[in-house]
């Protein structure tokens, strides 16, 4: 009986051996090397190298939402509140700070909110019956909502050497950006945030022991998660405060929990853990 052997394919081991495919990311780095000359262009992306790690460490690993502080209080001036100092992260990873006290105008958010009322009748009520409705009871309050959004601004110009984009001409262009934000007030709630925390503790509460670790990855793998940011572009996902506002003006009730989403820091999750921890031994 005769044995047939295949010849050996030279090349079998080294696709065997060969290294995967490589698959490049967005995110590159610059690579420095000595007598490299260095323009605007390159420090420009060592900035943001460092600014996008920082942001998508922030907004990845830990949300959005207000950290600490940015509460909102009455004011004694009508149609406006009071924004306390805090700190805040929007969906994009970039830190907000405010560092005093803002007093916050909401007449021409007031005065909209007023204009669609005034069009729109209370839903199943004719138009008549809601004009005798306000004659006798007066007009109703309306509600508007305080956002809070990131913004920069540039300063501190300095001579320029032209280059092409200015024809060769000499100019002036600003040599610091300054971080900053701004205070939005509109009619519209901001737009809501992918879950909220407590469809999540609840949907955790209610997960059998055994199907603990999947719940957990099916949660950290949803497509959901890897989704643009919530506030589809206009980046006022930092919601704070819904304020009731009555006529002539005044600020009759200031909601600070309704649309503003949380930021639970470090310290604060480990002192949770503790506390389970702690109940879960006295409990057995």
């Amino acid at each position: 009986m005769s044995t047939h052997h295949r010849p050996e394919d030279p090349s079998a081991g080294a696709r065997a051996s060969s290294p995967a495919p490589f698959h490049p990311s967005a995110v590159a780095r610059n690579r420095y090397f000595y007598s490299m000359l260095l323009e605007a262009q390159d420090m420009t992306e060592e900035q943001a190298f460092h600014l996008g790690n920082a942001r998508r460490h922030a907004a990845e690993l830990h949300g959005y939402g207000t950290a600490r502080g940015l509460r909102v209080d009455e004011c004694p001036e009508a149609e406006a509140v009071l924004l306390r100092p805090g700190v805040a992260i929007d969906c994009l990873g970039r830190e907000v700070r405010v560092e005093r006290d803002v007093r916050v105008d909401l007449r021409a958010a007031v005065e909209e909110a007023r204009a669609r009322r005034d069009e729109q009748p209370l839903q199943g009520e004719p138009a008549r019956e809601a004009r005798h409705r306000e004659e006798r009871c007066g007009p109703t309050p309306v509600q508007v909502y305080v956002s809070l959004g990131y913004q920069e601004a540039t300063e501190r110009p300095v001579q320029a050497i032209g280059g092409p984009e200015t024809a060769c001409a000499a100019t002036c262009e600003p040599s610091r950006v300054r971080h900053g934000f701004r205070v939005v007030v509109s009619a519209d709630p901001p737009p809501p945030g992918p879950q909220r925390l407590t469809d999540i503790v609840q949907d955790l509460l209610d997960c059998e022991r055994e199907q603990l670790s999947t719940w957990l990855c099916d949660w950290i793998t949803c497509p959901r998660g890897a989704a643009p940011c919530p506030c589809g572009g206009a980046h006022q996902c930092l919601g704070l405060a819904s304020v009731r506002v009555a006529p002539g003006g005044r600020v009759i009730a200031v909601d600070n929990v309704a649309i503003r989403p949380l930021l639970l820091p470090t310290v604060l999750i480990a002192g949770l853990a503790q506390y389970v921890a702690h109940h879960v031994r006295r409990s057995r």
